[in-house]
């Protein structure tokens, strides 16, 4: 049964700055005249002996840390007793050093970092509970994006950015999809949006409330909204390629995405504008972080991004007459070929801010704040409403407002905000961390240049279609401490607790927006016909769609890892969960590494995860009103538990379980050169899956005879299929010195990946005999041979004096899609193609630089797709291309990073 509450609104603004004051002023105040000691140095070049101002100095396992000042020296105040420092800069190798601090006293250290043509030192927080570990060090296969790759693609949405990067990660961008134009959709590893973790500073990012309805990657999945997180505010990314739901908890079955904020005492500034080869899709972006600190490592970081993005449109001319048979416009050659259709991105105009903030007290305690928001304002099409369209002809269109046809638009206000505080510290030789997280996102949907014709003349051609709503809060309290074990040498004992409390909430549009007027066809052969219901394009939420739905959750943990020897690391981790809705689960993991040579190891994990069904999945409800034979009948989307599913065999859901078996290798066999290779399996039972729309006459008779006479059918959310991942990771790193005169990074990447469905479940027993399937080959095609089963990266970075030169070769593999026309299947499949990227930077003084480049250089579009896919002969290109279908663009970028 599932327990109701009152919890805060999503938007409570007083709370969130109360959170905040909570967390951040005391610590403020209190450092200050701590009784701590004093570490003094100096960080300069270890060939040239150059003093490297700007260089940041942190404590080991936090954020916090001091910038040295342009003669290279720096002073740190920390509380007495033992700590790890870790000097860095970019373009040069971390360096580690342990001090001893007592009270009132000078510690001194100094640090000589080398240049690194390939960074191979940076270390990653992810996948462990125990110390920071390096990309080959680590057990399972870990992606470390840092700041300098992230602004070097010329990308400017996060998504995007970690696409050109990542060869694991995909990011389609399908157009005309409703709500998924807006918050477009993104996977690792083959699998679903919602079955990758996404963190954020380490602690669970909620998800977007949008459930993904239409024919896109993704059907049926709610994932995070990775791009309401500004570019401007990251300072690196890490990406666990494993399953990892014996950690974490739920959704980190495809892997984790771990997103770090910038917490170092220093400015930048960035400003890039840049548009297609066609002249359209302009674009501006605009952002800026600010960090200040303090000796004692206190630091407040604020960053800030807007962007704006202008449409883009790849639609061919439209050659079908909107107009009834014997008019005589159908002769007139100007209603013949013309652009009605935007086939593209959307339109979209966004802001966002994000903070991280952390201090000291002075009896050790580190508290700690960070969090954001952003509002997103979108504007895309939907299909052509021609004048003489629908069933019956002229069904859809009021002819008085729109003669000619009309094209609607679903515009989209995404507000995005979360906030996060703790505390962590030792006690008693353990380290604790309590935390709590509160998150939401609010989507609203209106419908603009469209009418309602069951209305007459009397409808609005603007409608408020309804709102979603997901928010989530998390607290946590996390401990650890390393336990000397004889033989095993010393184990990291990792232990905690976790409750979550998710809500999912549908407000309804308004009445005009999905109502029947009852006004039957006004003009045209058709007069005095049924009318269609609802705003064209996107019918608004009904009442009865509406919802206000909440669980929560309890989970526990157990997580070892023991190093017996300096070349053999072994761990393991154990998790139990209660849902309020559907009860408990436990997962498990092992993972190990063993250095059998000096700079080769191989490691392996194998563990079991889960997904827990999202509250959307479970409660998503919409409702289109169709007339069959001069009747209104509901089309809808049931909710699981709605007597309608249940009519037709839906079932409450199960979670997702996962096996993950992942076995590789890794190689440092000389210097700035890094290798690492991994093969992963991933058996997923009961995934969550829409079922086909079941809409037939034999339908809407039983549900006449289940006492529901006004449904026509619908479909349902189902644990319909078993599915297995098998696949190939490959990622190689190497360098070359061109002595004082320059430096070339390379990178190579790729991913190889196949999903199989191998278990379909069978039809429910209420359908028997009535031609229904559950899961229908469609979907098993997307699910399978929609998204690229292998892609390959190419980057590589040349830098000599002033100048900057970055190019990024992408292969993305081929696709499939399919549909039907009228009963007959039909698949078509869409070629790989190479995608290539390129910047060239020039560095003016006191960091200034300027940069053009160009994605997509060579103007590379996918296929043309068959006149099964194509609506008329309207649309060219596919829905999902991992490289959307905009072609080429150019852009030009002024970036600012004083002390680089």
């Amino acid at each position: 049964m599932r327990t109701r509450m009152s919890l805060p609104h999503l938007f409570s603004i007083r709370r969130a700055i109360a959170a905040l004051a909570l967390v951040v002023s005391p610590g403020l105040a209190a450092a200050q005249g701590a009784s701590q000691g004093t570490v003094t140095g100096r960080i300069t070049d270890a060939q040239t002996q150059r003093p490297l101002g700007g260089a940041f100095v942190v404590i080991a396992g936090t954020q916090q840390g001091v910038s040295a000042r342009d003669d290279g020296t720096y002073r740190i105040l920390l509380r007495p007793g033992t700590h790890e420092l870790r000097a860095r800069i970019i373009g040069y190798g971390a360096s580690v050093a342990t001090v001893n601090v007592t009270a009132g006293g000078t510690t001194t250290q100094d640090f000589a970092l080398n240049r690194a043509v390939v960074n191979l030192s940076e270390v990653a927080v992810v996948g462990t509970r125990a110390a920071e570990r390096t990309v080959t060090n680590a057990p399972v296969p870990i992606d470390i994006l840092g700041q300098a790759e992230l602004q070097s693609t010329g990308a400017t949405e996060t998504n995007q950015v970690i696409q050109m990067l990542a060869p694991s990660f995909n990011f389609p961008r399908p157009s005309i999809a409703d709500g998924t134009d807006h918050v477009r959709p993104s996977t690792l590893r083959g699998l679903g949006p919602d079955q990758v973790l996404v963190l954020l500073n380490g602690k669970r990012r909620h998800n977007s409330a949008l459930v993904n309805v239409n024919g896109t990657v993704g059907r049926g999945s709610t994932g995070v909204d990775l791009n309401a997180i500004p570019l401007s505010s990251i300072d690196h990314i890490e990406i666990l390629r494993d399953g990892a739901a014996a950690q974490y908890g739920s959704d980190a079955i495809a892997g984790v995405i771990n997103i770090v904020l910038k917490s170092e005492p220093r400015a930048d500034a960035t400003f890039q504008t840049g548009q297609t080869y066609k002249g359209d899709g302009d674009y501006y972006q605009v952002g800026g972080s600010k960090g200040i600190g303090s000796a004692s490592g206190s630091f407040v970081n604020v960053a800030g991004e807007f962007h704006h993005r202008g449409y883009t449109n790849r639609a061919d001319v439209d050659t079908v007459s909107p107009f009834f048979a014997g008019d005589l416009r159908n002769n007139d050659p100007q209603f013949r070929n013309v652009l009605r259709w935007r086939h593209g991105d959307p339109l979209v105009n966004e802001g966002g801010a994000f903070y991280n903030a952390g201090t000291t007290l002075s009896n050790g305690i580190q508290l700690y704040s960070f969090g954001g928001g952003s509002l997103r304002k979108g504007d895309s099409p939907a299909n052509f409403r021609r004048p003489n369209g629908g069933t019956p002809a002229g069904a859809t269109v009021i002819r008085k407002f729109y003669p000619y046809g009309f094209l609607p638009h679903i515009d989209s206000r995404i507000l995005d905000i979360s906030i996060a505080g703790g505390a962590k510290g030792v006690f008693h030789d353990w380290n604790y961390d309590l935390s709590s997280v509160y998150g939401g996102n609010r989507f609203r949907f209106d419908v603009r240049n469209s009418n309602n014709a069951s209305l007459g003349e009397a409808t609005p051609t603007d409608f408020y279609a309804g709102t979603l709503l997901f928010s989530q809060h998390t607290t946590n309290f996390d401990i650890s401490r390393a336990v000397g074990m004889g033989g095993l040498g010393d184990v990291n004992v990792a232990s905690g607790a976790e409750l979550r409390f998710d809500r999912y909430k549908i407000w309804a549009g308004d009445d005009a927006s999905w109502e029947n007027g009852g006004v039957p066809i006004i003009d045209g052969p058709n007069a005095g016909g049924i009318a269609a219901t609802g705003a064209q394009s996107f019918p608004g939420f009904q009442p009865s769609d509406a919802v206000n739905e909440i669980r929560n959750n309890v989970a526990g943990y157990l997580d070892l890892e023991s190093h017996p020897t300096s070349r053999f690391t072994i761990g393991a981790a154990g998790r139990a969960e209660r849902y309020s809705d559907f009860g408990s689960t436990f997962t498990g993991k092992t993972n190990a590494r063993v250095e059998f040579v000096p700079g080769y190891a191989i490691r392996g994990a194998i563990g079991t995860g889960f997904r827990a069904p999202s509250l959307a999945q479970e409660f998503f409800s919409s409702t289109a009103t169709n007339f069959i034979g001069g009747v209104p009948f509901d089309i809808k989307t049931f909710p699981v538990e709605s007597p309608g599913g249940k009519a037709l065999g839906a079932e409450a859901l199960k979670p997702e379980k996962s096996l993950n078996i992942s076995a590789g290798l890794t190689a440092d066999p000389v210097r700035n050169l890094s290798l690492t290779v991994d093969y992963y399996k991933i058996n997923i039972n009961d995934r969550i899956v829409f079922s086909e729309n079941f809409t037939t006459p034999a339908i809407r008779a039983l549900l006449a005879a289940q006492g529901f006479p006004s449904l026509g059918g619908g479909r349902f959310f189902t644990n319909a299929i078993d599915t297995r991942t098998k696949g190939l990771d490959v990622v190689a790193r190497y360098g070359f010195g061109f002595g004082t005169t320059g430096t070339l990074r390379l990178t190579a990447g790729g991913n190889w990946t196949k999903t199989e469905a191998k278990r379909t479940s069978a039809t429910p027993s209420q359908l028997t005999g009535l031609d229904a399937v559950l899961f229908g080959p469609i979907e098993k095609t997307r699910i399978e041979r929609g998204q690229p089963r292998r892609t390959l990266h190419f980057n590589a970075d040349y830098t000599a004096g002033a100048w900057n030169f970055t190019a990024h070769e992408a292969y993305f593999g081929a696709v499939t899609a399919a549909t039907t026309v009228g009963t007959t299947y039909v698949e078509q499949g869409y070629k790989g193609r190479w995608i290539t990227d390129a910047n060239l930077g020039y560095n003016f003084a006191r960091g200034l630089t300027l940069s053009i480049g160009g994605n997509n250089l060579f103007d590379v579009y996918p296929d043309h797709v068959i006149p099964a896919f194509s609506n008329s002969g309207v649309l060219r290109y596919p829905l999902i291309s991992p490289w959307g279908f905009n072609g080429g663009s150019y852009y030009t970028k002024l970036s600012w990073h004083p002390g680089r």
